[in-house]
């Protein structure tokens, strides 16, 4: 079958499994990797896991990746003055990933869009291994690997069109895990990502607060924005600030709206 240079595939990624859908579609059903012979409750490295995983990739010939929280770290960056060339800025994210998440950072691939110095940029750091991975999967299936991304920004995306707020909050649950991101006047102001239980809207809420109580001037209000939940949660926050909880709609997310009651 001839493959068309425009057909995309995606392949979404993370830890605990992974999904394959055609074009940039949010589709594919989730597949757990499976159980190691030797020891079923334990799973083998990710990188692993891309070596021996077969896609069917039919016509296409562009591959498009998107990485859950658990395979990426994330953070707001500010290029300093004097901090210009492109070996400059790679040394300048290696020690900045080191320094909020230790040595293991030694080992992370790190992206940042170029920017402008002392600009607000998210920067994302993936394990050099799954990034050899990713290279090596694509170019086993002669797939040009066209994007790589967070599941974050990439659920982002798809909501933004809801956003009113001038400031506010967007938080993505996935995989017992929340990654939450804070934007003023349209720029990052912080990114981060931790451990979250499936339905804990208090905790959820404590580590926005946390995070909004570190942001000079403090965020005193605006509007969080929640995706990926099963249902709305109820998320205890501070006065001025409102939840809406977006529903997956296709390949977006749209705000829900509560039915109202009958009469």
């Amino acid at each position: 079958m001839l493959r068309s240079s425009h057909k995309v595939l995606t392949l979404r990624l993370g830890t605990s499994g992974y999904a394959v859908s055609p074009g940039t579609l949010r589709g594919g059903a989730w597949q757990k990797w499976p159980a190691d012979e030797h020891d079923k409750d334990m799973l083998c490295p990710i990188e692993e896991r891309l070596a021996a995983l077969k896609l069917n990739i039919a016509s296409c010939a562009l591959l498009d990746v998107v990485l859950d929280s658990t395979l990426t770290r994330v953070q707001v960056i500010r290029f300093p003055a004097g901090v210009r060339k492109p070996t400059e800025r790679a040394a300048f994210l290696k020690v900045a990933f080191r320094n909020v998440f230790g040595r293991d950072a030694n080992t992370w691939h790190v992206i940042a869009e170029p920017t402008y110095v002392n600009e607000p940029t998210p920067a994302v750091a993936i394990d050099d291994k799954v990034m050899q991975a990713i290279t090596t999967l694509a170019e086993r299936h002669r797939l040009k690997l066209r994007s790589l991304r967070t599941a974050f920004s990439d659920a982002f995306n798809s909501a933004r069109r809801n956003f009113s707020a001038h400031m506010g909050a967007f938080a993505l649950l996935e995989n017992a895990r929340v990654s939450i991101g804070l934007w003023r006047h349209r720029n990052w102001i912080a990114l981060s990502t931790q451990p979250l239980a499936a339905g804990d809207g208090e905790a959820l809420a404590a580590l926005c607060t946390q995070m909004f109580s570190r942001i000079d001037p403090p965020m005193l209000a605006g509007t969080l924005y929640i995706a990926g939940a099963d249902k709305p949660l109820s998320v205890p926050l501070s006065e001025g600030w409102t939840t809406q909880w977006l529903q997956a709609d296709g390949n977006a997310f749209v705000i829900h709206i509560p039915r109202a009651k009958a009469a």
